[in-house]
């Protein structure tokens, strides 16, 4: 017990002494133009520039033609340029945009070929 129980002073004070600020306003809330609760981009993406991945998308399917057309196997292949299965492996599955330069340029050293020739359908 703190104090004496005959004093009238309060057994507790405040934590703090600070005078509490002002009450402020709330914001009022924007007004809605849409039924969405999702923000809506200023530019839709499709009427910027043609999208990447379909140019991608045919540059892929030129190489998967390339490689068929020479039956070309992408390990084998790959083993004999000299560079890991898993970049052709990933740009024809899709997980890789692009393969590297380098790496193209060993493929056409091995398949005897230009680079150019790989994307032409």
């Amino acid at each position: 017990m703190r104090g004496h129980p005959l004093n009238a002073a309060p057994e507790h004070r405040d934590i703090s002494s600070a005078v509490p600020d002002k009450p402020r306003p709330e914001p009022a809330a924007p007004v809605r133009t849409t039924s969405s609760r999702f923000a809506s981009p200023k530019v839709l993406m499709g009427e910027v520039t043609m999208p990447r991945g379909q140019e991608i998308a045919q540059q892929r399917e030129g190489f998967r033609d390339f490689m068929l057309a020479r039956r070309l196997s992408p390990t084998v292949w790959a083993r004999d340029a000299g560079i890991p299965a898993a970049q052709i492996l990933g740009f024809l599955a899709g997980t890789t945009r692009t393969l590297p330069q380098d790496s193209l340029e060993k493929l056409a050293r091995a398949a005897g070929c230009a680079v150019q020739d790989f994307f032409a359908s």
